[in-house]
């Protein structure tokens, strides 16, 4: 009876001495897993603009010079922005490159008395051909030219996924390394 409390005890003895250099091993792998990772998102978001860069159409260069890696608080990612100079509501236009637009008729506001008349005190407005009131907003607008649309031409999330995937493949192999180097 003596003997096998004597061996349990230096069992569980055991058992909290191995956990305690478990715990130990595996923080140092967090660790280095940390700071390699950190090296491959770098560079993998760098491999992520290359290739977006590599597939981005080009007419002016704005939307090719505004794919960059960014890093805050130790976090990269990538964007792409681009905005026309001349455009006053200042639009980015890299999503309607990526995934098109659809085609549509433009046009402007404009005062034309033959087209509608203002109701008295001059809110709303009366169709002449049906005498029934209008809003205006809706009524005065002469389309001038109709737009075609564009055609997708996807440069950014095919980037995006190339690179995560390359990045899976690198982290794997990080993986296998720390847990060679600590003897798993």
């Amino acid at each position: 009876m003596i003997g096998g409390l004597f061996t349990a005890g230096r069992l569980a003895w055991s058992a909290v001495t191995g956990v305690d250099a478990l715990v130990d091993t595996l923080a140092r792998m967090g660790v280095k897993l940390a700071l390699r990772s950190r090296a491959i998102d770098r560079s993998v978001a760098e491999d992520i603009v290359e290739r977006a860069r590599g597939r981005v159409p080009r007419d002016t260069g704005r939307l090719y010079s505004g794919i960059a890696v960014t890093e805050r608080d130790g976090v990269c990612g990538v964007i792409a922005s681009a905005v026309h100079p001349d455009d006053p509501r200042e639009m980015d236009y890299a999503f309607l490159v990526e995934h098109g637009t659809r085609p549509g008729v433009r046009g402007q506001r404009i005062a034309d008395p033959d087209f509608y008349r203002t109701a008295a005190g001059g809110r709303g407005g009366i169709n002449p051909a049906t005498g029934r009131r209008f809003r205006v907003a809706n009524a005065n607008r002469r389309s001038q030219r109709t737009h075609p649309g564009t055609k997708p031409q996807p440069y950014f999330w095919p980037a995006v996924e190339e690179g995560l995937a390359a990045r899976g493949i690198a982290m794997a192999d990080v993986i296998a390394d720390v847990a060679g180097e600590e003897g798993f």
